[in-house]
């Protein structure tokens, strides 16, 4: 069991952690946060870093607004007191974006949830009882759906970032199920990076699957799936045997 001075990873929205459309499962920084800058010294690029966030943040806001499909290059001007043209100069098409969005929305995430914290641990408990399969009507997961297919063009920035984006959330899942290895909830044997690559790939089908059903389970079916898979019910097997010996 999970110290409770620990910190978990568990009672999230789907927007905030999870390998469809988590901002929990970054694919790196690559726009330099506020807060990044200050206290540093600024370089030539520190303007434009900062001026590519901004444009990245109404973008976000937009989709929330009018969902990522009906996200327009001068509404985007609009909000973000831009003009057009140095908009299109920092993102020449709607797809790349859309990408900024949706990085940035995994960059707010992932700072959100501590996903950098060595101490982490997931919660699988907590997770089947608060997790719900996103909705379809959520912009967010259609922002993160819409990337991923963009992602199927080569050499586009949507596939860039999904590929980015998918070994961030392999080593954030790898060292999770390797602390639990430590914590004896998950078999000594069982590779950490393969269960991450695993659970990502469930996660997702489910995602897909059950997008909008408000009735499917799908935190229990996950985590259901993560026990088997990381052989969680076998070690307490053994617990249960080393305890019954202790008594004899």
């Amino acid at each position: 069991m999970s110290s409770p001075n620990r910190p978990h990873l568990a009672d999230r929205h789907p927007s905030k952690l999870g390998p469809a459309q988590d901002s929990l499962f970054g694919g790196g920084r690559t726009a330099m946060t506020d807060a990044g800058l200050k206290g540093r010294k600024r370089g030539p690029y520190a303007p434009t870093l900062k001026r590519r966030r901004h444009i990245a943040a109404a973008v976000l806001d937009l989709v929330d607004e009018v969902g990522p499909e009906s996200v327009t290059t001068i509404q985007v001007a609009e909000k973000s007191g831009t003009p057009e043209t140095t908009v299109l100069y920092h993102y020449p098409t709607k797809d790349d974006m859309l990408v900024a969005a949706l990085e940035l929305a995994d960059e707010l995430g992932a700072a959100n949830a501590h996903v950098d914290d060595p101490e982490i641990r997931l919660d699988l408990e907590e997770f089947a009882r608060s997790y719900r399969s996103p909705s379809s009507e959520d912009p967010r997961f259609r922002l993160s759906q819409l990337v991923r297919g963009l992602a199927a063009t080569p050499g586009t920035s949507a596939a860039e970032y999904v590929h980015r984006r998918t070994h961030r959330q392999i080593e954030i899942f790898t060292r999770m199920f390797e602390q639990r290895k430590r914590d004896g909830l998950a078999h000594p044997d069982v590779d950490a990076g393969d269960l991450a690559r695993q659970v990502i790939a469930l996660w997702e089908g489910l995602e897909l699957l059950f997008a909008g059903d408000l009735g499917a389970d799908s935190g229990r079916l996950l985590t259901d799936a993560i026990r088997r898979l990381s052989g969680e019910n076998w070690m307490e097997l053994r617990r249960a045997i080393g305890d019954a010996g202790r008594g004899f």
